[in-house]
């Protein structure tokens, strides 16, 4: 896990993505394009951080937290890639991957459990 956002942070986007998946589609495309907008517009730094949600299939307590946090970690790097070939310079762009620890949503329903599966994007 990174260091924490700093208070002046602010959450440009969000991009939620399938069960064990870190694939983008068209949309999430488009939405990457206007971060890179305001990027070029604004400047800045940017943080990439990465959600899973806390299911996983049936597994040790250790796997179980590992798995997370590589999926995590895999959906905060497709979405820096994804911006440096939109043109944000990379040293500009940083990686955070928190697995479930900061969940937005409870996972009671299967809802809560798609809005915690997300990257989110803010400028720093």
């Amino acid at each position: 896990m990174g260091s924490p956002l700093p208070p002046s942070a602010v959450r440009v986007a969000t991009i939620l993505f399938q069960n064990g998946s870190a694939e983008l589609d068209g949309s999430d495309r488009r939405v990457l394009k206007k971060v890179r907008n305001i990027y070029r517009q604004q400047g800045g730094r940017l943080r990439v951080v990465g959600h899973s949600s806390s299911r996983t299939r049936n597994m040790d307590p250790v796997r179980h937290k590992m798995v997370n946090y590589r999926i995590s970690a895999d959906r905060a790097n497709v979405v820096i890639a994804a911006l440096k070939r939109l043109g944000v310079s990379s040293n500009d762009i940083t990686a955070d991957a928190r697995a479930d620890a900061s969940p937005l949503y409870f996972e009671y329903m299967p809802s809560g459990e798609a809005g915690n599966r997300r990257a989110e994007i803010y400028f720093e």
